[in-house]
């Protein structure tokens, strides 16, 4: 096997093993906010406000009738609870009664607080990731073993990828296009400074070849 395949392969692996470790060694030492911290496991919720959703009408539908329908008196109850629910911006917890019909038993945030916990999860997860990927892009940068520093390079830039998806739905539109312009700007400025991904060489690279070429003359 000619010797550029084998760095090129030995690059990718460098990458692929190295952005995993990191997505591990997170999930290992900053663990994920759980549902049922916040909102116990099986309770019923009506999504009122969460995320700014406005749910839709709860079970039973609608009716035209109000005493050809078992549950009226309780949709009617359930509609004024969940209409002050609402207004102090938060969610319903519910049950069913004997008869099946939906019954509101207090208003609750607990849906908010486990999204604004994530939120929370993800940005730090972003950041984290941010901060190691420029770091081992910036190491893969300077070594001079095209292997090793593709590797790292790819997986610096993996990490930052990582982190921005998991986050990418939070962001305003104006962070995206400086997330997206910064990286581009790297991208080419090490591209033309040198900086040799799977073995493609800059300006920096010649100049390199050219001072190697000169001493084993």
């Amino acid at each position: 096997m000619p010797f550029k395949i084998k760095e090129t392969i030995l690059g990718f692996s460098i990458a692929i093993i190295f952005v995993f470790f990191v997505i591990f060694g997170i999930k290992a030492f900053y663990k994920e906010p759980k549902y049922e911290d916040f909102c116990s496991r099986g309770t019923l919720i009506d999504v009122v406000y969460s995320e700014g959703y406005h749910g839709s009408y709860p079970y039973p539908a609608r009716f035209k009738e109000p005493t050809e329908n078992l549950c009226a008196k309780a949709i009617t109850e359930y509609d004024k609870f969940r209409k002050t629910c609402a207004d102090k911006k938060a969610d319903v917890l519910y049950e069913y009664d004997e008869n099946g019909c939906q019954v509101a038993k207090e208003c609750t945030f607990c849906q908010q607080d486990y999204n604004k916990a994530r939120n929370i999860y993800f940005r730090n997860v972003f950041i984290i990731s941010g901060i190691v990927g420029i770091i081992v892009i910036i190491i893969g940068a300077v070594l001079h073993l095209t292997s090793v520093s593709s590797g790292l390079f790819g997986g610096g830039v993996l990490t930052i990828i990582y982190g921005t998806m998991n986050y990418w739905s939070e962001l305003a539109d104006w962070a995206r296009f400086i997330i997206l312009g910064i990286a581009l700007i790297v991208l080419i400025y090490l591209g033309y400074k040198g900086f040799s991904v799977l073995g493609f060489g800059g300006k920096g690279v010649k100049k390199l070849r050219r001072k190697r070429d000169r001493l084993i003359l």
